[in-house]
């Protein structure tokens, strides 16, 4: 009760004229942790210590019940630098969208979302929100999908249908931005994406089913123009800038096998994903990538964890790309209250990059509480 009405007083704060509003709850994570960090360069290494805030956030829920099973739902999220008392570069930069919800039929959002598939594996990541060992990027250096396929992307219109027998099937289309083309380029593209997945969550087995294509359009278009996602993806690998440059038309397209299963106090997850960069111009680059997690519960409150990522090296017409990068972490949980954690991790990243290799490391002392 006392988050409704919090949420409900900042609601009304931002709003004017006053409007008389549904329901609301208020929700967030806070995940601050202190780390020691080396950049494991090969000349010329630094280390620090630091406080950094782990995708801490806040939100707001609220639905409407519209009768015969059906609601509208509605959800705003952003991020919270709590280290330095920021929010996102925008008020509502995470999960944000507006949809219908039936319990017979299924869920349809829009706005801005994670994709079908990101949602597929992320629950097997033992180190999420934390400063090193997240599976998609430890330690800055991108590794599942690249770092850049696990997405979270604006202009979605989403489907999740309902859980049969613990099936559930997830289907997304993303359009590239609002705006047409100018009359100064009226052939550019803004790029499109459409992401599936299927989840199947039956008691101690998990298991999920990836697809996604990602068609960049031309520079300055919109979410998925191709300048944008060129420094992304060349930030995400570590490497220089421009190495890869993306054009209209090229297509990022993935795939990928995952699941779990848990047994008495053990937990082990794996997932497997085949990655094809297909150039407009001509040519392919592939990869494959693996993820290996487990967790043991040493007792109600406590759990030591584990986790193996492979950034598979690119190949294209026969040829090695030397960018193989592979991570390891070990960690410990001691659950204070259902509410707020403390851990200590470690994590190693070691690449092959040529030029830039660095093989970066942290030792992190952290906290997390959920409300």
């Amino acid at each position: 009760m006392q988050k409704k009405i919090i949420a409900l007083a900042i609601a009304s704060a931002l709003t004017a004229p006053a409007m008389a509003l549904a329901d609301a709850t208020v929700y967030g994570l806070a995940a601050l942790s202190i780390d020691m960090a080396k950049d494991g360069a090969a000349t010329n290494s630094t280390s620090a210590n630091q406080l950094v805030s782990n995708n801490s956030r806040i939100g707001f829920k609220s639905s409407e019940d519209l009768g015969g099973g059906l609601s509208t739902i509605l959800q705003m999220e952003g991020t919270v630098g709590l280290d330095v008392g920021t929010t996102g570069t925008s008020l509502f930069n995470r999960n944000t969208f507006l949809g219908l919800k039936s319990n017979d039929m299924g869920t349809l959002i829009l706005g801005r979302h994670d994709t079908p598939y990101k949602i597929a594996t992320r629950k097997l990541d033992v180190f999420g929100d934390t400063i090193a060992a997240d599976n998609r990027n430890s330690l800055g250096v991108g590794m599942m999908g690249w770092g850049v396929a696990d997405a979270r992307l604006g202009n979605v219109i989403a489907y999740v249908s309902p859980s049969l027998s613990g099936l559930t099937i997830a289907a997304a289309s993303v359009f590239g931005a609002e705006t047409l083309p100018q009359p100064a380029a009226p052939n550019n593209k803004k790029g499109t994406a459409m992401s599936l997945a299927g989840m199947y969550d039956n008691g101690p087995i998990y298991a999920a089913l990836g697809y996604q294509t990602i068609k960049f359009g031309n520079n300055s278009t919109g979410d998925l123009a191709a300048n944008t996602w060129t420094a992304t993806l060349n930030t995400a690998l570590a490497y220089p800038a421009n190495t890869i440059v993306l054009s209209a038309d090229d297509k990022l397209t993935t795939t990928k096998l995952g699941g779990s299963y848990k047994m008495d106090a053990f937990m082990l997850g794996a997932v497997i994903e085949n990655m094809t960069f297909k150039a407009a111009a001509g040519g392919d680059v592939k990869s494959t990538n693996l993820y290996l997690s487990g967790k043991f519960n040493v007792s109600s409150t406590d759990a030591v964890k584990f986790a193996y990522t492979s950034r598979g090296e690119t190949e294209s017409a026969g040829v090695k790309g030397q960018d193989k990068a592979t991570s390891i972490a070990v960690g410990y949980d001691h659950a204070m209250s259902k509410a707020t954690t403390v851990y200590a991790l470690y994590s190693k990243v070691t690449q092959d990059v040529g030029t830039t290799d660095a093989d970066p490391s942290a030792l992190s002392f952290g906290m997390k509480y959920a409300f």
